[in-house]
């Protein structure tokens, strides 16, 4: 009886002892308490490279959303080129110089019809024959018509400008950040108690 105990003792013992020598063991390991003499090694070396590289964060310049603002602000088209968006530019551009046209054209016709209405209704006539083709409500019709396209193109060219710049802002926003390509789906079921009532959901998670 006394063997038997001895022997089971012995053999829970035995275990303990083998149990803590395996816990221990890649702590006793030569490779890691010597890390010195692995550390020549070459794949060694390139790992601590690039856990250095991965976990130095001060030479990273982050892209500046304030400072796309303000290069749209003070230069229409400048915060596209700050995010490297060089083909929105000739999109600014071209809807900036049509508005620019309208406001140059309108104005002018605009001024010319009111100094041809204000005209006719001082002397009666115009001294610019070619005025004199149209009657009077005709010329305020002109005059009315090109005075709002003229405010019209204002209005166009300070859209330009605004949406210019949110575009910038909203491009800077995102300039950072990446999707990557592992983009999957997992359905897990799970299910809750409500109240005394057990309740079986489906759990979707998008990883991207």
């Amino acid at each position: 009886m006394n063997s038997k105990y001895f022997l089971v003792v012995a053999t829970i013992l035995l275990l303990f002892v083998s149990t803590i020598a395996l816990a221990q063991g890649p702590i006793n390991d030569s490779l890691t308490s010597n890390p010195a003499s692995f550390s020549n090694d070459t794949s060694y070396r390139s790992i601590k490279r690039n856990s250095a590289a991965k976990n130095d964060t001060s030479t990273f310049v982050k892209h500046s959303p304030k400072k796309a603002t303000l290069l749209s602000a003070f230069l229409p088209g400048a915060g596209q080129a700050y995010n490297k968006k060089y083909w929105k530019m000739p999109i600014v551009y071209a809807a900036g110089g049509t508005a620019v046209y309208g406001i140059i054209f309108y104005t002018k016709q605009y001024n010319d019809f009111k100094s041809a209405y204000s005209e006719r209704l001082t002397i009666g006539n115009n001294v610019a024959s070619y005025y004199n083709q149209f009657q009077t409500p005709t010329l305020k019709s002109y005059r009315d018509y090109y005075r709002y396209y003229r405010d019209l193109s204002y209005i166009g060219l300070g859209a330009v400008y605004i949406l210019q710049i949110i575009d910038a802002t909203v491009d800077a926003h995102f300039f950072d950040f990446k999707i990557t390509d592992d983009l999957s789906l997992n359905v897990q079921p799970t299910y809750q108690f409500v109240g005394s009532i057990p309740s079986s959901q489906l759990l979707f998670t998008f990883k991207f």
